[in-house]
């Protein structure tokens, strides 16, 4: 016996068919939002599937051929003017689509589920919980545009400026412009400071978005730590010796107002797939999410090599932030090549040093690179934060000073741009430039009245917004 269920399934299913034989106008249409996987049942799906066929072809659509198209036979002809009878009218063809394919979208969860409930391990859930998301927020439209509905859009859209995602320097806000739904790459070497300014940037941003802080490296302890360091102003060797004074616990207690507004969630994710964080960022709705770092992400399978693990692990997180609406921000180690290690002939990175995977280059929307300004000093503060992809915006770079003893990083005015090779320097530079290309080459005129001189208030302005504690 035929349960109601399927019953309305199977109409659904054929209502949409039968508009189809009815009136083959619709068929062009139809085809662009439905799919083999929205019919449950084989049959109606073969019968979809002769449909597009015979569409696609450019042949007549009509039971006769369709039936041809099925490879012919009494069945076929009975059951295609049944689906016809059944089916008076077209005119509600765009009712039906969406009940069908909201019921298969219900069905094919529902199987998941089940599959769920017979796992053997948490990695089996989570994995079947990322699947039912990504069903929640499957689009089968193509959507599209025609140039009298762009225009009208883009005066919709450019009434009010819009607001892109802030990092908390002024001068990369100006530049850079990403948003909910993009993936941006933080690369550097070790220890030139990502982590500390991954942890600025994700807290800035928490003030306003649901932020999730994925750490496969250090533990959240410690980056609470530098978070405290950061806005109370306390130097991080008294923190670790644990030994606060009466004042510094003051200062801990006065930041805490603060803090407290923020929406930022620090994660221990050792061990976890990009599958895992996917799924349990998609769990806890962040709307912002990093990764520190990306080459340590525990890969899906270990039969592929290390290029194809890390490329595999890259573009799932540049589908989570496409797919999901979510940006991701996803650091990533710097590879020395045999000309960085001699420090005497330096060559700043490029992309191109993304550690692993060039298809970690191609899936990122941005791509910020944070290196020493001279590596032959390794203790000295001043760091080069450089914008070398920018699909929305100009490249370029600018320059920060760390100040490890409160993990504070603050934009820092330079007499030149970081040498390209040591034995070449890079000469005077004679033209017109605009305002964006003074700031990012390190451009100034020599006298003090250079309209394009940064400001007192550009060199201590700071990730944290807080000037540093003398």
């Amino acid at each position: 016996m035929v349960s109601l269920e399927a019953k309305d399934r199977l109409s659904n299913q054929e209502a949409v068919l039968g508009a189809l034989l009815i009136e083959d106008k619709l068929i062009g249409p139809v085809l662009s939002k439905v799919s083999d996987r929205d019919f449950l049942d084989d049959v109606y799906r073969q019968i979809f599937q002769a449909i597009r066929a015979q569409f696609v072809s450019g042949k007549p659509v009509d039971p006769v051929t369709v039936r041809d198209r099925l490879g012919g036979g009494e069945d076929w002809s009975k059951l295609l003017l049944q689906i016809m009878d059944d089916v008076p009218t077209a005119a509600n063809i765009w009712e039906y689509v969406p009940r069908m394919q909201e019921q298969a979208r219900f069905a094919q969860a529902r199987g998941i589920v089940l599959e769920m409930h017979e796992a053997r391990d948490m990695e089996e859930i989570l994995r079947g919980s990322e699947k039912i998301q990504a069903l929640a927020v499957e689009r089968q439209d193509v959507r599209r545009m025609n140039m009298e509905q762009m225009l009208h859009s883009f005066w919709n859209r450019h009434t009010t400026p819009h607001q892109y995602m802030t990092w908390g320097l002024s001068k990369l806000d100006e530049q850079l412009f990403v948003d909910l739904g993009d993936m941006l790459v933080l690369g550097g070497y070790p220890s030139a400071g990502k982590t500390a300014l991954a942890v600025a940037f994700a807290y800035h941003q928490s003030e306003a978005k649901r932020v999730g802080f994925y750490s496969l490296e250090t533990s959240r302890y410690k980056l609470a730590d530098r978070l405290i360091a950061n806005m109370a102003g306390i130097e991080m060797a008294a923190i670790k010796r644990g030994a606060l004074t009466e004042q510094e616990w003051t200062q801990a207690a006065n930041a805490s107002q603060d803090i407290l507004q923020h929406q930022l969630e620090l994660i221990d994710a050792s061990g976890m797939t990009a599958s895992d964080i996917r799924a349990d960022a998609l769990a806890n709705r962040y709307q912002v999410v990093y990764v520190d770092y990306l080459q340590i992400v525990e890969p899906e399978t270990r039969k592929a090599n290390r290029t194809e693990q890390v490329s595999a692990i890259s573009r799932t997180f540049q589908q989570m932030a496409h797919g999901n609406g979510i940006l991701v921000v996803a650091l990533s180690q710097l590879t020395r090549s045999e000309k960085t290690r001699d420090e005497s002939k330096y060559i700043e990175p490029t992309m191109s040093d993304l550690r692993e995977s060039g298809q970690i280059e191609q899936d990122a929307d941005a791509i910020l690179l944070l290196y020493l300004e001279d590596p032959s000093r390794p203790n000295e503060s001043r760091r080069v934060l450089k914008l070398a992809k920018n699909k929305d915006g100009e490249r370029g770079r600018m320059y920060l000073t760390f100040d490890g003893a409160y993990q504070r990083f603050r934009q820092s005015v330079v007499e030149q741009a970081a040498p390209q090779t040591a034995p070449m320097k890079r000469p005077r530079q004679y033209k017109q430039v605009s305002f964006a290309d003074r700031f990012w080459e390190g451009i100034y005129d020599d006298g003090p009245n250079d309209p394009f001189r940064p400001t007192e208030k550009d060199q201590t302005g700071g990730a944290d917004g807080q000037a540093k504690p003398e």
